[in-house]
């Protein structure tokens, strides 16, 4: 997010080039494992309709995975967090994808990877 002022106006705004670059840069990485099978942006910035204070939210499928949802959520979490925006993120196996945000995101998201 980017500030500038104006006397004693602060306007914020969002700068979408950087977010999409460092976003980018994390699907390159995440594709590299071989349980990731999609990753999906849903949410306002898929839609276009994101303002100052929003957040990206992300479903990443897994193939599978030994560990329960909040461990994962905390593991990518940890490859999200210097994003500079909030994120988050819904790790689910491909046998958890019964569930509201996971049809959503699939439903209406913005693919960014796939295998």
């Amino acid at each position: 997010m980017q500030k500038r002022s104006y006397g004693s106006v602060e306007i914020f705004s969002l700068n979408h080039v950087l977010i999409e670059k460092r976003l980018q840069e994390r699907v390159d990485l995440l594709s590299k494992d071989a349980d990731v099978r999609k990753i999906v942006l849903f949410g306002s910035f898929a839609t276009g309709r994101a303002v100052p204070g929003s957040d990206l939210d992300i479903l990443i499928v897994l193939k599978k995975s030994d560990k329960k949802l909040i461990p994962r959520i905390e593991d990518y979490q940890e490859i999200f967090s210097d994003m500079g925006i909030a994120v988050d993120i819904f790790p689910y196996t491909e046998d958890e994808l019964d569930n509201p945000v996971a049809k959503n995101a699939l439903k209406d998201g913005k693919i960014l990877y796939q295998v």
